[in-house]
């Protein structure tokens, strides 16, 4: 499977965001910070039921379900960098690394042969192509496509509506080598997660200019444009389903498989449909009734690792009365996380507690990982100093708090039909009742979730971001004055800085010291306020191998298959 290695991946309804642009299983130079001493008690690495093709049978019919078909095929485009058009793209498009359980990286020698590194600066990237690759339309994948990747997504043409110019944004030149398969990516100094910048390439064709980048494939993917085991054989909008069989231009091992299949599924019917063996992958299992359901299928198993989704609630600080960082601020003390992971993953076979996230970037066991809510940790009481000091008053015999003669309230956008949502929302209201602050819950369709976001008529909203193996890759993504993902609408000046720093600092010490400096600022501004981390619960046919929780690492979708 492709790992998700940039970063917007929002899971909301039981929607994730991932971070965008390219995303896959990878290898070929460093793999992010890696993983601390794993501790005993510690979560798996992975869990995928890891055989070897000549052990498994050739044929069968795998079918998962995804919570919504893509409204966007175009990856890196804003619109269209959610978790599960990257599922699907991993078994199309092309995957550059191997990712292991500690997210260090080897080439995935069906697109890239090799790779060296000047360390620089200038750092210069050497990427030998398998000059046996080619894109569905059959024309070799080469450094044009290379080029042409980078200049859609570098920044310097606004009119290319990327998700993120991460990465993209510290490249000086693409060039040819040698020849047509040798890639010479020079850098403007250094990027110490260059591998997940070029985690996988994107057909020139489809980058040719920026009208082509942003609408040729709102209306279904183009076919012609992707490269992989597989390829899409049919999108049915009215069934919501889409359809992969093996590509017939495939040049690797054969796929083991002989259709793939996502069907969009309500997320209160997807276990049952698991149980009656409608579906035969469902991944991140969040709630105790569909942990419990899915258990009901014979033939069927749960597989489990430490996973890399987080809840969390986003301020928005265009929205009323959350313009003040102190409102927000008081805000975050007056909410009882644990309490809401307690009610999320209640009757799951986790400790929430040992589920709670302190930091944006880095999971705990992660190396350079430490807990920056301290300063935000929940304290009632001083919520309401805060909340006094902002000029918001508690008057004897008023419910909420006052200042001007108006009512301190904010919004929460609760996305009907998806629990965690309405879960959380009226956690959040009955915290916030007892600090004086009146929240309005404000129903959404969970349809409406992507344009709420993005155009940022809400005041809080609860959602799910998808983490990647490169915790500092990403944070220009979401978190610095100008981005598109910056749903905070909350400009820190510092962060800019510091996120500058960090994105070409070599040293992995001084990288974590620089992000954990980030991380304070984020959890001072109260740009987003993490909830809890997810266990990645997947549930498949138990003969099912080589697929299930990956955790940090990835595996090739050639060998999914079943047991002899």
């Amino acid at each position: 499977m492709r790992r998700t290695t940039r970063a917007l991946a929002v899971v909301a309804a039981t929607a994730a965001l991932a971070l965008a642009g390219c995303s896959d299983s990878g290898s070929g130079g460093n793999g992010g910070s890696g993983a601390a001493d794993q501790p005993a008690d510690a979560p798996a690495l992975s869990d995928i039921n890891k055989v070897d093709r000549d052990k498994l049978q050739q044929g069968g019919k795998l079918r998962f379900a995804i919570t919504q078909l893509p409204v966007q095929w175009n990856y890196l485009e804003a619109s269209g960098a959610a978790v599960d058009l990257n599922t699907i793209l991993g078994f199309v498009s092309p995957s550059n690394w191997d990712y292991a359980e500690d997210a260090s990286t080897t080439p995935n020698e069906n697109f890239v042969k090799e790779v060296k590194v000047e360390d620089g600066p200038p750092q210069v990237v050497h990427i030998k192509l398998n000059p046996e690759a080619k894109w569905n339309n059959g024309t070799p994948i080469t450094w044009k496509d290379y080029e042409a990747t980078w200049k859609a997504c570098n920044g310097e043409n606004e009119d290319y509506q990327c998700a993120s110019t991460d990465g993209f944004n510290q490249v000086a030149n693409v060039e040819a080598g040698e020849d047509d398969f040798d890639v010479v990516i020079t850098y403007k100094s250094t990027y110490p997660d260059w591998t997940a910048t070029w985690s996988g390439v994107w057909n020139a064709e489809s980058l040719a200019d920026a009208e082509t980048f942003n609408t040729a494939q709102l209306e279904g993917p183009n076919t012609d444009w992707h490269a992989g085991p597989f390829k899409i054989d049919s999108v049915d909008a009215a069934q919501k389903v889409v359809k992969l069989v093996p590509n017939d231009n495939w040049w690797g091992e054969k796929p083991l498989l002989d259709e793939v299949t996502f069907r969009e599924l309500d997320a209160d019917l997807a276990p049952q449909s698991f149980a009656n063996s409608e579906i035969d992958v469902l991944q991140y299992l969040i709630s105790a009734d569909q942990y419990t359901r899915v258990q009901s299928r014979p033939d069927g198993e749960i597989r489990s690792a430490g996973g890399q989704q987080w809840r969390h609630f986003t301020f928005n600080g265009n929205a009323k009365n959350l313009g003040d960082k102190k409102v927000r601020q008081a805000i975050v003390r007056g909410l009882d996380r644990e309490a809401i992971a307690e009610s999320d993953l209640a009757g799951l076979p986790i400790e929430p507690s040992e589920l709670m996230l302190g930091n944006h970037f880095l999971m705990p066991g992660q190396n350079g990982y430490q807990d920056n809510a301290q300063d935000l940790s929940y304290d009632p009481e001083a919520a309401g100093k805060l909340l006094d000091e902002a000029g918001w008053t508690l008057e004897d015999g008023k419910q909420f708090r006052t200042k001007d003669g108006q009512e301190l309230e904010v919004d929460y956008a609760l996305l009907a039909g998806v629990p965690t949502s309405e879960n959380e929302g009226k956690l959040l209201q009955s915290d916030m009742e007892k600090i004086g602050v009146k929240v309005n819950l404000v129903n959404k369709s969970s349809d409406d979730f992507s344009p709420t976001l993005m155009d940022g008529t809400f005041g809080i909203i609860a959602f799910t971001w998808q983490s990647t193996v490169y915790p500092f890759a990403n944070i220009g993504q979401i978190y610095t004055c100008d981005a598109d993902n910056n749903f905070s609408n909350i400009c820190n000046e510092e962060i800019d800085k510091l996120t500058a720093e960090a994105d070409v600092e070599m040293d992995e010490a001084k990288r974590s010291e620089l992000g954990n400096q980030i991380d304070k600022l984020v959890w001072e501004e109260v740009m987003n306020a993490p909830l809890y981390r997810r266990m990645e619960f997947t549930a498949v046919p138990k003969d099912l191998a080589n697929f299930g929780a990956f955790g940090l690492s990835s595996g090739r979708t050639e060998n999914i298959g079943f047991t002899k």
